[in-house]
Parts: structure tokens; C-alpha cells; sequence
């Protein structure tokens, strides 16, 4: 690995501990099914034309800030959400910390983790690279990454589904041709 990503997957990594940090620094907060989710604005206006126009411009996007807590803190408290704080309405959290990682660092796996509890998944032992519940998240992340106007994201969302997609594939031939066996 050259010196040049070297420093360059030093700069995501550092990006990417101010998220995990949560607090340390932090000049927004966004709540999300309930749990908030601290972040810096200038990080997210950099990676994010839709987060630039809701932080910079005068008419924000739709999907966030549904009562004007981002200019009327006194509308946010009798929405009943506290000052300050912008709800995010559109996208669940697991997708929206997703996407903060990915404007964070410009990486993210979209494959959870095998052997992770994913919802809507009993398999134990699943190593989630075709179950529903991994092509769920994938989908919602690649609704997200549209809807918040993430490209780079859509498109490495795409390959993980290809990948969903091939993973399947020869899961059903390799137990079609099993079946021919016996």
C-alpha cells in the first residue's frame, strides 16, 4: 500500500471515529426511531448535496426536520421533540447510521456480519449473504443513498445486491445439481 492511501485510509478512519465518538465535536443531533445520532455538520454538507441544501439553504429537503426544528427550536418543542434535535422520518436507523458512515469514512459493508442477529432472520448460523433480511438492508440502504442523494453509495449498494444475486445463483444450481445426484 502506497504512502498516499496510506494517508488515506487514515483520514477515513479518523472521520470515522468522530462518528463512533458520538458527542466529541458534534454541532447537530438526529433522532431516529427514537435513539439519537450526534454528528458534524460540515462533514455531512461536504459528502451530501441534500444535507448541504437542508444545513445551508432556505428551503430545506423533505425527510427531515418535518416542524422547522432546524430554525424554530419553540415549533420543535410543541411537536413534541426537543429543541435542537432533527427527526428523521424517512429511513430507519441502522440504514441512517449506515449512511453516516459511509459519508463519514466512504466505506461501508452493507453484508452484516455473519453470525449477527439480523431481524427477520432465525437461522443461527447465517452468514447473511442471501437471507432476506440482508437483501432488506441492502435495499433500504440503496433507497437511502438515493433519497439523500448519495450516488457512491447506490452504486457499491448495487454491486452488494449482484453479489446477493450471484450468492443465490449458485446457492439453486449448486442444490439443483445435488439433486440430480441422487
Amino acid at each position: 500500500m502506497s504512502s498516499f492511501e496510506e494517508s488515506l485510509r487514515s483520514l477515513s478512519l479518523d472521520y470515522l471515529n468522530l462518528l463512533i465518538n458520538g458527542q466529541a465535536f458534534s454541532d447537530v443531533t438526529f433522532s431516529v426511531e427514537g435513539r439519537l445520532v450526534h454528528a458534524h455538520r460540515c462533514i455531512l454538507a461536504a459528502r451530501s448535496l441534500f444535507f448541504r441544501k437542508f444545513f445551508c439553504g432556505p428551503d430545506p429537503p423533505s425527510g427531515l426536520d418535518p416542524v422547522g426544528s432546524r430554525m424554530n427550536p419553540a415549533a420543535a418543542a410543541a411537536a413534541g421533540s426537543r429543541p435542537g434535535v432533527i427527526p428523521v422520518n424517512s429511513v430507519g436507523y441502522e440504514v441512517f447510521l449506515l449512511l453516516l458512515q459511509f459519508l463519514y469514512s466512504g466505506q461501508v459493508s452493507i453484508v452484516p456480519q455473519k453470525h449477527e442477529p439480523r431481524p427477520n432472520c432465525s437461522e443461527r448460523a447465517c452468514w447473511h449473504t442471501h437471507c432476506t433480511s440482508a437483501v432488506d438492508l441492502a435495499l433500504d440502504t440503496l433507497a437511502a443513498a438515493r433519497y439523500f442523494g448519495v450516488e457512491q453509495l447506490a452504486l457499491l449498494t448495487q454491486v452488494s445486491l449482484h453479489f446477493f444475486s450471484l450468492h443465490l445463483f449458485f446457492f439453486f444450481f449448486f442444490l439443483f445439481v445435488c439433486c440430480l445426484n441422487l
